[in-house]
Protein backbone atom coordinates (compact mmCIF):
# COMPACT_ATOMS: atom_id res chain seq x y z
CA UNK A 1 0.00 0.00 0.00
CA UNK A 2 2.53 2.33 0.89
CA UNK A 3 4.65 1.96 -2.58
CA UNK A 4 1.27 2.55 -4.44
CA UNK A 5 0.41 6.01 -2.61
CA UNK A 6 4.07 7.13 -3.10
CA UNK A 7 3.37 6.43 -7.09
CA UNK A 8 0.06 8.20 -7.16
CA UNK A 9 1.39 11.26 -5.50
CA UNK A 10 4.48 11.54 -7.53
CA UNK A 11 2.49 10.60 -10.45
CA UNK A 12 0.50 13.86 -9.77
CA UNK A 13 3.20 16.16 -9.03
CA UNK A 14 4.83 15.19 -12.02
CA UNK A 15 1.81 16.06 -14.01
CA UNK A 16 1.75 19.17 -12.57
CA UNK A 17 5.62 20.06 -13.40
CA UNK A 18 4.38 18.57 -17.16
CA UNK A 19 1.66 21.33 -17.59
CA UNK A 20 4.24 24.28 -15.55
CA UNK A 21 6.63 23.11 -18.60
CA UNK A 22 4.07 22.83 -21.13
CA UNK A 23 2.54 26.31 -20.42
CA UNK A 24 5.86 27.80 -20.71
CA UNK A 25 5.83 29.04 -16.87
CA UNK A 26 9.29 27.20 -16.15
CA UNK A 27 11.94 30.19 -16.85
CA UNK A 28 15.53 29.18 -14.16
CA UNK A 29 15.46 32.21 -12.98
CA UNK A 30 11.73 33.08 -11.54
CA UNK A 31 9.29 31.70 -8.94
CA UNK A 32 7.90 28.86 -11.27
CA UNK A 33 11.85 27.56 -11.75
CA UNK A 34 12.26 27.17 -8.15
CA UNK A 35 9.17 25.46 -7.62
CA UNK A 36 9.53 23.18 -10.22
CA UNK A 37 12.81 22.28 -8.84
CA UNK A 38 11.39 21.89 -5.40
CA UNK A 39 8.63 19.98 -6.20
CA UNK A 40 10.74 17.41 -8.14
CA UNK A 41 13.12 16.72 -4.89
CA UNK A 42 9.73 16.01 -3.01
CA UNK A 43 8.57 13.70 -6.11
CA UNK A 44 11.81 11.84 -5.49
CA UNK A 45 12.05 11.75 -1.95
CA UNK A 46 8.05 10.22 -1.83
CA UNK A 47 9.36 7.24 -4.14
CA UNK A 48 12.14 7.02 -2.00
CA UNK A 49 9.76 6.64 1.08
CA UNK A 50 7.54 4.43 -1.10
CA UNK A 51 10.46 1.74 -2.45
CA UNK A 52 12.37 1.83 1.01
CA UNK A 53 11.07 -1.38 2.07
CA UNK A 54 12.18 -3.06 -0.94
CA UNK A 55 15.28 -1.30 -1.82
CA UNK A 56 16.26 -2.22 2.37
CA UNK A 57 15.32 -5.78 1.23
CA UNK A 58 17.63 -6.03 -1.56
CA UNK A 59 20.56 -4.72 0.27
CA UNK A 60 20.03 -7.29 2.78
CA UNK A 61 19.53 -9.98 0.56
CA UNK A 62 22.85 -9.03 -1.11
CA UNK A 63 24.11 -8.96 1.62
CA UNK A 64 23.29 -12.48 2.90
CA UNK A 65 24.12 -13.77 -0.34
CA UNK A 66 27.88 -12.86 -0.10
CA UNK A 67 28.21 -13.83 3.67
CA UNK A 68 26.66 -17.12 2.52
CA UNK A 69 29.61 -17.00 -0.29
CA UNK A 70 32.08 -16.60 2.29
CA UNK A 71 31.30 -19.06 4.27
CA UNK A 72 31.50 -21.90 2.08
CA UNK A 73 35.45 -21.08 1.23
CA UNK A 74 36.78 -22.70 4.01
CA UNK A 75 34.97 -25.87 2.97
CA UNK A 76 36.61 -25.66 -0.48
CA UNK A 77 40.09 -25.10 1.04
CA UNK A 78 39.16 -28.53 3.08
CA UNK A 79 38.35 -30.24 -0.42
CA UNK A 80 41.83 -28.70 -1.87
CA UNK A 81 43.69 -30.24 0.79
CA UNK A 82 42.29 -33.22 0.55
CA UNK A 83 43.40 -33.73 -2.96
CA UNK A 84 47.20 -33.21 -1.77
CA UNK A 85 49.31 -36.38 -1.91
CA UNK A 86 50.07 -35.39 2.14
CA UNK A 87 47.16 -35.98 3.82
CA UNK A 88 48.48 -35.24 6.99
CA UNK A 89 50.97 -32.93 7.96
CA UNK A 90 51.87 -34.61 11.55
CA UNK A 91 53.05 -37.66 9.27
CA UNK A 92 55.20 -35.77 7.25
CA UNK A 93 56.61 -38.60 5.45
CA UNK A 94 53.10 -40.52 5.21
CA UNK A 95 52.78 -39.84 1.48
CA UNK A 96 49.48 -40.76 -0.46
CA UNK A 97 52.12 -41.55 -3.32
CA UNK A 98 51.47 -45.35 -5.20
CA UNK A 99 53.24 -46.71 -8.23
CA UNK A 100 50.07 -46.59 -10.17
CA UNK A 101 49.88 -42.45 -9.63
CA UNK A 102 53.77 -42.33 -10.50
CA UNK A 103 53.69 -44.59 -13.42
CA UNK A 104 50.99 -42.30 -14.87
CA UNK A 105 53.11 -38.93 -14.39
CA UNK A 106 56.09 -41.37 -16.34
CA UNK A 107 53.80 -42.01 -19.06
CA UNK A 108 52.60 -38.52 -19.23
CA UNK A 109 56.39 -37.37 -19.17
CA UNK A 110 57.86 -39.72 -21.54
CA UNK A 111 55.15 -39.00 -24.22
CA UNK A 112 56.70 -35.18 -24.18
CA UNK A 113 59.79 -35.75 -23.87
CA UNK A 114 60.24 -39.01 -26.54
CA UNK A 115 58.34 -36.58 -29.23
CA UNK A 116 60.70 -33.28 -28.50
CA UNK A 117 64.11 -36.04 -28.26
CA UNK A 118 63.61 -39.59 -30.03
CA UNK A 119 66.16 -40.97 -27.80
CA UNK A 120 64.94 -39.57 -24.10
CA UNK A 121 65.07 -41.95 -21.47
CA UNK A 122 64.24 -41.13 -17.55
CA UNK A 123 67.37 -40.30 -15.33
CA UNK A 124 65.69 -39.18 -12.24
CA UNK A 125 63.01 -39.35 -9.93
CA UNK A 126 62.59 -36.90 -6.88
CA UNK A 127 60.08 -35.70 -4.41
CA UNK A 128 59.85 -32.76 -3.11
CA UNK A 129 57.78 -32.04 0.36
CA UNK A 130 56.94 -28.60 2.05
CA UNK A 131 54.74 -30.12 4.90
CA UNK A 132 53.97 -26.85 6.24
CA UNK A 133 53.23 -24.30 3.96
CA UNK A 134 50.05 -21.79 5.22
CA UNK A 135 47.72 -23.30 2.00
CA UNK A 136 48.20 -26.42 3.25
CA UNK A 137 50.87 -29.24 2.81
CA UNK A 138 52.93 -28.86 -1.16
CA UNK A 139 54.34 -32.44 -2.80
CA UNK A 140 55.78 -31.97 -6.13
CA UNK A 141 56.94 -34.98 -7.94
CA UNK A 142 60.11 -34.35 -10.34
CA UNK A 143 60.94 -36.58 -13.31
CA UNK A 144 64.00 -35.72 -15.63
CA UNK A 145 64.62 -37.35 -19.25
CA UNK A 146 68.03 -36.78 -20.82
CA UNK A 147 68.88 -37.36 -24.68
CA UNK A 148 72.10 -38.37 -25.46
CA UNK A 149 71.25 -37.50 -29.18
CA UNK A 150 70.67 -33.63 -28.21
CA UNK A 151 72.55 -33.93 -24.70
CA UNK A 152 69.91 -32.35 -23.15
CA UNK A 153 67.53 -32.92 -20.06
CA UNK A 154 64.11 -32.46 -20.28
CA UNK A 155 62.25 -32.18 -16.89
CA UNK A 156 58.55 -32.23 -16.04
CA UNK A 157 57.03 -31.15 -12.33
CA UNK A 158 53.68 -32.36 -11.36
CA UNK A 159 52.44 -30.39 -8.39
CA UNK A 160 50.05 -32.66 -6.01
CA UNK A 161 47.50 -29.54 -5.65
CA UNK A 162 47.10 -28.76 -8.97
CA UNK A 163 47.35 -33.01 -10.51
CA UNK A 164 48.84 -31.08 -13.51
CA UNK A 165 52.01 -31.83 -15.57
CA UNK A 166 54.75 -29.22 -15.86
CA UNK A 167 57.43 -29.58 -18.88
CA UNK A 168 60.36 -27.29 -16.88
CA UNK A 169 61.89 -25.29 -19.95
CA UNK A 170 64.17 -24.47 -21.06
CA UNK A 171 65.68 -27.84 -21.44
CA UNK A 172 69.11 -27.70 -19.89
CA UNK A 173 72.31 -29.22 -20.91
CA UNK A 174 74.03 -31.95 -17.88
CA UNK A 175 76.51 -30.20 -15.80
CA UNK A 176 78.24 -33.43 -14.79
CA UNK A 177 78.29 -36.86 -16.46
CA UNK A 178 76.64 -38.42 -13.27
CA UNK A 179 73.39 -36.01 -15.00
CA UNK A 180 73.68 -38.47 -18.48
CA UNK A 181 73.36 -41.47 -16.13
CA UNK A 182 69.51 -43.40 -17.46
CA UNK A 183 68.09 -45.66 -16.00
CA UNK A 184 66.60 -48.80 -17.84
CA UNK A 185 64.08 -49.43 -15.36
CA UNK A 186 61.27 -47.41 -13.11
CA UNK A 187 63.20 -46.80 -10.19
CA UNK A 188 60.55 -46.44 -7.83
CA UNK A 189 59.96 -50.20 -8.70
CA UNK A 190 62.92 -51.57 -9.16
CA UNK A 191 63.40 -50.37 -5.16
CA UNK A 192 60.05 -50.70 -3.93
CA UNK A 193 60.79 -49.55 -0.44
CA UNK A 194 61.88 -46.66 -0.96
CA UNK A 195 59.14 -44.94 1.02
CA UNK A 196 60.07 -47.31 4.17
CA UNK A 197 63.64 -45.52 3.91
CA UNK A 198 61.91 -42.18 4.00
CA UNK A 199 60.61 -43.77 7.43
CA UNK A 200 63.28 -44.92 8.54
CA UNK A 201 65.92 -41.88 8.42
CA UNK A 202 63.05 -39.91 9.44
CA UNK A 203 62.89 -41.59 12.71
CA UNK A 204 66.56 -40.87 13.06
CA UNK A 205 66.45 -37.22 13.15
CA UNK A 206 62.60 -36.08 14.06
CA UNK A 207 60.93 -33.88 14.96
CA UNK A 208 61.00 -30.95 12.56
CA UNK A 209 60.04 -27.37 13.41
CA UNK A 210 56.31 -26.98 11.85
CA UNK A 211 57.74 -23.87 9.93
CA UNK A 212 56.94 -22.99 6.13
CA UNK A 213 60.48 -23.16 4.87
CA UNK A 214 61.00 -27.26 6.57
CA UNK A 215 61.26 -29.17 3.63
CA UNK A 216 62.72 -32.63 3.00
CA UNK A 217 63.46 -33.53 -0.76
CA UNK A 218 63.97 -37.53 -1.77
CA UNK A 219 66.24 -38.47 -5.37
CA UNK A 220 67.06 -41.01 -7.04
CA UNK A 221 69.16 -41.57 -10.18
CA UNK A 222 69.98 -44.90 -10.24
CA UNK A 223 68.40 -47.98 -8.44
CA UNK A 224 71.65 -48.05 -5.98
CA UNK A 225 72.00 -44.56 -5.88
CA UNK A 226 69.36 -42.82 -3.47
CA UNK A 227 69.93 -39.64 -1.57
CA UNK A 228 67.79 -38.07 1.01
CA UNK A 229 68.01 -34.16 2.85
CA UNK A 230 65.83 -32.67 5.53
CA UNK A 231 66.05 -28.85 6.45
CA UNK A 232 64.42 -27.62 9.34
CA UNK A 233 62.85 -24.31 8.28
CA UNK A 234 63.24 -23.02 11.82
CA UNK A 235 67.15 -23.63 12.63
CA UNK A 236 68.67 -24.21 9.02
CA UNK A 237 69.88 -27.10 9.91
CA UNK A 238 70.65 -29.57 7.29
CA UNK A 239 69.96 -33.87 8.11
CA UNK A 240 71.10 -36.09 4.47
CA UNK A 241 71.32 -39.75 4.10
CA UNK A 242 72.01 -42.14 0.81
CA UNK A 243 70.67 -45.22 0.47
CA UNK A 244 71.45 -48.56 -1.75
CA UNK A 245 68.41 -49.58 -2.68
CA UNK A 246 68.94 -52.72 -1.12
CA UNK A 247 68.20 -53.00 2.57
CA UNK A 248 67.04 -51.02 5.21
CA UNK A 249 69.96 -51.70 7.59
CA UNK A 250 72.55 -49.40 8.49
CA UNK A 251 74.86 -50.74 6.03
CA UNK A 252 72.50 -49.60 3.46
CA UNK A 253 71.07 -46.47 4.91
CA UNK A 254 73.58 -44.20 5.79
CA UNK A 255 73.11 -40.29 7.42
CA UNK A 256 76.03 -38.33 5.57
CA UNK A 257 75.48 -34.99 7.39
Amino acid sequence: MRTIISIAIAVVLFIFLGYLAYSGSIVWTDYWTTLAVTLTAIALGILYWGFKPKIDRFFEERKETEKSRAETVPSLEIEKRKNELLLDNTQITKLNVNDSLLDKIYEQAQRIAIDLYHDAQLSSFTIQVYPYEKTGPQVNIYMDFYSKWADKICGFQHRGSSEQLKHITPDKAPISNSERIVSATLLWKTCPQWMQFLDRAYIKIKPLTPNEKTSYHLRATSPTDWYLNFEDGFSGKEHSFRWNGKGLDEKSVKQVK
